[in-house]
């Protein structure tokens, strides 16, 4: 029986593609600024060389982020919300499981407006679909929203292992406010 299982990536293209544009291109031009003193003057200063390393360091840790992927895990019988990066896990945060016995993929339609795009059509908007993994409790009045997935498959996967590693059933969503 797995303990964790590593789905998508935690970021979409769009989002990717604004932290490299807010994040990476400021650091290409510092380096470039940089590199420019360092042979117009042709002497290595060592506060020049110290914000080279720096830089290089910020571009390193801004292209490890765009490799971070969502994972769901077991540890001691608590559910766990993973963030991994090359199958390795960074950061984990546990999820309550109180008074939730029920489980549902809520299938959503979303659309996401397009920062830094054209002119001519400011309100462009890209429209996609989301599987929403959601904890409910037994009436369904109560749900939590575990992590949204773009995969159909993946969240029939994720399913699965939550009904077999803990006491959740899958259930069609439909609330109960009597």
């Amino acid at each position: 029986m797995k303990k964790e299982i590593i789905l998508e990536s935690k970021f979409t293209a769009h989002q990717k593609t604004h932290i490299l544009v807010v994040l990476g291109i400021p650091v290409v031009i510092m380096t470039m600024f940089v590199l420019s003193r360092h042979y117009n003057n042709s002497s290595v200063s060592t506060s020049d060389l110290g914000k080279l390393i720096f830089l290089g360091f910020v571009f390193l840790i801004v292209g490890l982020i765009i490799f971070f992927k969502n994972g769901v895990l077991k540890k001691d019988d608590g559910l766990y919300l993973g963030t991994y990066i090359f199958g390795k896990l960074l950061f984990k945060k546990e999820i309550d499981l109180t008074n939730i016995s029920k489980l549902a993929i809520l299938k959503l339609r979303k659309s996401q407006k397009m920062a830094w795009y054209s002119l001519a059509n400011p309100d462009q908007a890209l429209s996609y679909d989301r599987n929403d993994v959601t904890l409910l409790n037994d009436k369904h009045t109560q749900k939590t929203l575990l992590i949204s997935l773009e995969d159909e498959n993946l969240a029939n996967e994720t399913v699965s292992f939550l009904e077999e590693n803990f006491d959740l059933t899958l259930e069609t969503y439909s609330p109960d406010f009597s």
